[in-house]
Order: C-alpha cells, then sequence, then structure tokens
C-alpha cells in the first residue's frame, strides 16, 4: 500500500483522473517504478480543507500532458527534463477533514 505523498503541481483532469508532474527522480520516482498505486493528499491550509486520493498512477512522456510538466520545469528553471505527467486514475478519495472518512 502507498504512503501519502503531498504534490504541488496536482490537478484534476477529468472525473475520473488527476495528474501531477514528476520533474526528478528520486525516492517517489523510484517507488512508482515498482508500485503504480499512489496515495497523494491535497489540502488548502488556509481553510483546513483536504483530500487523500488513492488509484493506480500511468506514465505520459510525450503529447499535451506531458508539455504540462516541461514548462513547470523550465519555469523552475530546471537544468533537466521532467520524468513525466503522472496521470492518477482516482479509485477512493478521503475527506482529510472529516477524520479522514472515506468520501461518497
Amino acid at each position: 500500500m502507498p504512503n501519502i505523498g503531498t504534490k504541488g503541481s496536482t490537478h484534476v483532469l477529468d472525473d475520473e483522473h488527476i495528474v501531477f508532474y514528476k520533474l526528478i527522480g528520486g525516492r517517489t520516482w523510484e517507488n512508482l517504478q515498482r508500485n503504480a498505486k499512489v496515495a497523494i493528499a491535497v489540502a488548502d491550509r488556509s481553510t483546513l480543507q483536504g483530500y487523500r486520493f488513492v488509484g493506480t498512477a500511468e506514465f505520459i512522456t510525450e503529447g499535451e500532458l506531458y508539455e504540462g510538466a516541461k514548462k513547470l520545469a523550465e519555469m523552475l528553471k530546471s537544468s533537466t527534463p521532467p520524468k513525466a505527467a503522472v496521470k492518477v486514475k482516482v479509485e477512493e478519495i478521503y475527506n482529510l477533514g472529516a477524520c479522514g472518512l472515506k468520501a461518497a
């Protein structure tokens, strides 16, 4: 089972998917290579509201989603190209503001 991670670049793609950009390697990238199951926390600190999304990752290395990762890397002045845009098929959602209960 994946451990929860925060991803600042996470955004909603459609009714079933979220996406985040993986700009560099490291532990998260290594873990994703071994197991595509992910758990991501997204929160608004000012309102103390947030959600935990659990699902399966797909790595996108070309096309429109990957271009978004490249733009972020350029904005952050990264010296290496991003690893991938990570598209997640959301399977479960938990409300972090409601004691972590599973959302309906």
